[in-house]
């Protein structure tokens, strides 16, 4: 029986539940093999998508038992994103023949677009494996099967302070408004994962729950490993 050569791909990590959910998915396809998550931060250590100490998206790759390259910039702007992400590309081509990468995007035609042409545009693909799923299907599986993520930030205009800082549960989506994606593809909510069926342990970690800081119209809680100095 001959044995199956998977097709080496990368997988952009965010810390969230969408993109630990999808990596859970490729672990399971037969197709692929995960050589590295990647994410993108800023040069003083924060991550650029959600806006935490990237010495935690560190522990949740140690966790999961994956390595974790980091794109680093000293501001996230698009040309930034693009350079970066295309450098990155060339980088695992060049080393592990790689030429796809995954996101967990769901439905936002914009951002496929964009990102299918920047990387087509460099002889490289996009795959989106939860692309078209009912997002409100998807955050429940991901609560049923015990995936554990803290909710970190929040559109004040479309969410309360009241949901900020909780751990994600069929309680807390079932309190959300009408108008808010279940999923928050339009960036309602951000989370981050601390335990779930791909981690090999839990990742201890705090959260406080004074509103730290805000940007424009998001709100943020600080949230760092248990027994460290100061939060992000």
């Amino acid at each position: 029986m001959e044995e199956t050569i998977l097709e080496n791909i990368v997988v952009a990590f965010s810390s969230g539940k969408d993109s630990a959910f999808l990596v859970n998915q490729l672990l399971k396809d037969q197709r692929y093999k995960i050589v590295s998550l990647v994410t993108t931060c800023t040069n003083n250590g924060t991550v650029t998508s959600h806006h935490i100490d990237e010495h935690l998206v560190e522990k949740q790759a140690e966790a999961i038992g994956l390595p974790l390259y980091k794109i680093k910039m000293s501001e996230f702007t698009t040309e930034n994103f693009e350079d970066g992400l295309i450098s990155t590309m060339v980088h695992f081509r060049k080393h592990f023949g790689v030429t796809k990468i995954a996101y967990g995007d769901l439905f936002l035609e914009e951002v496929k677009n964009y990102k299918e042409k920047l990387l087509r545009r460099h002889g490289f693909e996009l795959l989106l494996p939860l692309w078209g799923q009912n997002t409100k299907t998807l955050v429940r599986q991901m609560v049923e099967e015990g995936w554990k993520a803290a909710v970190i930030s929040i559109d004040s205009t479309k969410l309360s302070s009241g949901f900020l800082g909780k751990t994600l549960t069929k309680e807390w989506l079932e309190a959300l408004p009408s108008d808010v994606d279940p999923c928050g593809e339009y960036g309602e909510y951000h989370t981050f994962v601390f335990h779930g069926p791909i981690f090999q342990y839990p990742i201890p970690i705090e959260i406080d729950y004074q509103i730290i800081k805000a940007r424009d119209r998001w709100k943020f809680v600080g949230i760092k490993l248990k027994g460290e100095e100061g939060m992000r």
